[in-house]
């Protein structure tokens, strides 16, 4: 439904400053909330407190990288069925949760795609069995 555009929180996760600049500002242009992080560790942490609706992260990042990303977000509940796009200038990783895989090349027409079917994708999966959300920022259940 390349008509339907819905503002999603994205967690982008990448060590190069460029790619986040770049991929976040596209993102945003696209009407989506950009959550920005510099390695696995840090993505974990926002993505406990924010909830994002897709994270798009790097494979290979200092601390924590992108494939022990998506091992540590498997073991939570309440990231059961959050979509994981991964992007690298090397090989197709493969990781619990990832869902579709962009080599880093700079094709913003392939990410716009890519991003938006996911997240197609994954409001359909919601609409059919909602992945448990912990309630907002701030608020103690």
């Amino acid at each position: 439904m390349e008509g339907q555009h819905t503002m999603s929180l994205i967690l982008l996760v990448d060590d190069d400053p460029a790619v986040l600049e770049i991929y976040s500002e596209f993102l945003a242009s696209m009407g989506h909330l950009i959550l920005l992080a510099h390695d696995g560790a840090q993505a974990l942490r926002l993505a406990r407190r924010a909830q994002p609706d897709l994270i798009i992260t790097d494979c290979k990042m200092p601390r924590m990288g992108g494939i022990e990303l998506c091992a540590a977000l498997a073991q939570g509940k309440e990231f059961q069925g959050l979509p994981i796009i991964m992007h690298s200038s090397s090989e197709d990783p493969h990781a619990p949760g990832v869902v579709a895989f962009l080599p880093k090349n700079g094709d913003l027409a392939r990410l716009k795609e890519v991003v938006s079917q996911v997240l197609e994708d994954a409001r359909r999966q919601q609409e059919a069995s909602p992945r448990p959300r912990p309630p907002p920022w701030g608020e103690e259940p």
